[in-house]
């Protein structure tokens, strides 16, 4: 496992495996072409976005399925990590979900790393037949199922929802002692992403909990960092520190992660960027756009550089457009004005 906590700075990219309105799929090709030029420019890590369906107002695109999607990409690259980023856990079965990321972490060198959340839509829950309001025990069962699937030779379970007895999963990850599972949590800011947060029974408190009793590192999403405002952030951070401290872990071995949506314009107006936005998503442009990074490389690079100073130790970028040009953009006009976060902040 790659700890962040030494200090380095790292950036990943999203595969751009979606499906935009009235487009075709990206081929297999175009993918893999992708993710060889995303490892030869300099980034460090691969991401994957999971949603089953179009989720309004988030996404108007249709993600196409991370694990195989991944898996697609896997062999055209051989440095960069792969990281799901997020997978909604509590829709998928903890034993097969086990194998395929085993599998995957095992043929690639030890380069997965497990980003998994909750998932707040609630027609992709009916399509899986999963009773949403279940979602956080089940998540909690899948967890320890599947670590004690990767860690034990053999292993047996009985919670409320899964009962295993003696399983041997073959093969088990590279890593030891397992791919490093960050978790998705974050405080938005009051009255944004109502969609999730006026959800019954919604609070981040308890994955802010879940990470520091079972997690790696926490990972964050735009909607928690609008502007140059990041109390959002620093506070999740923050909490998931406690919550570690509280379960006897050291803070310092966790790993932060951010996920934002981007697109880098050399010559931008208002027109270009709001096409750009209406096609990628249902949010209304001008209520939204100030947690989207989109624009001129010198009103992002502050934007950036304030996630940096807020702790963020990897930045990973979802591409609006899929266009393989952003990704030199970004590291020609971007990535040489960001600097690591001060020691002493």
């Amino acid at each position: 496992m790659v700890n962040q906590s030494d200090g380095e700075l790292r950036f990943g990219i999203y595969l751009p495996s979606y499906v935009m309105p009235g487009k075709s799929a990206p081929t297999v090709d175009f993918l893999q072409s992708f993710a060889r030029r995303a490892e030869d420019v300099g980034f460090d890590s691969l991401w994957v976005i999971d949603h089953l369906f179009d989720a309004p107002p988030s996404y108007r695109v249709v993600y196409m399925e991370p694990i195989t999607s991944l898996a697609l990409v896997a062999g055209a690259t051989r440095r960069i990590r792969l990281g799901t980023g997020i997978l909604i856990l509590p829709l998928r079965d903890p034993v097969v979900t086990a194998k395929a990321i085993a599998n995957l972490d095992v043929t690639t060198g030890g380069r997965l790393i497990f980003g998994v959340g909750l998932g707040w839509d609630e027609k992709e829950f009916a399509a899986c037949q999963i009773d949403k309001s279940t979602r956080g025990r089940r998540m909690d069962e899948m967890l320890e199922i599947i670590k004690g699937l990767w860690s034990n030779e053999s292993f047996s379970y009985r919670g409320e929802f899964f009962e295993i007895c003696d399983v041997a999963l073959t093969p088990k990850p590279l890593q030891n002692p397992h791919p490093p599972i960050l978790i998705a949590a974050g405080i938005v800011p009051t009255g944004s992403s109502q969609h999730i947060t006026t959800a019954k029974g919604y609070t981040p408190n308890r994955s802010f909990a879940r990470i520091g009793r079972v997690g790696d590192g926490l990972m964050t999403a735009y909607r928690s960092s609008p502007g140059l405002d990041m109390s959002c952030l620093t506070a999740s951070w923050d909490r998931v520190c406690i919550a570690a401290h509280d379960h006897g872990r050291d803070p310092s071995a966790l790993q932060f992660a951010h996920q934002d949506h981007l697109f880098i314009d050399l010559n931008p107006s208002p027109l270009r960027l709001r096409d750009v936005f209406e096609k990628f998503t249902n949010n209304n442009f001008e209520k939204s756009s100030s947690i989207y990074l989109m624009g001129h490389p010198q009103d992002l690079i502050p934007r950036i550089q304030a996630r940096i100073d807020a702790g963020v130790q990897e930045l990973t970028f979802n591409l609006l457009s899929p266009d393989p040009q952003q990704l030199d953009l970004f590291m020609n006009e971007i990535r040489p004005h960001l600097v690591p976060r001060a020691r002493n902040k």
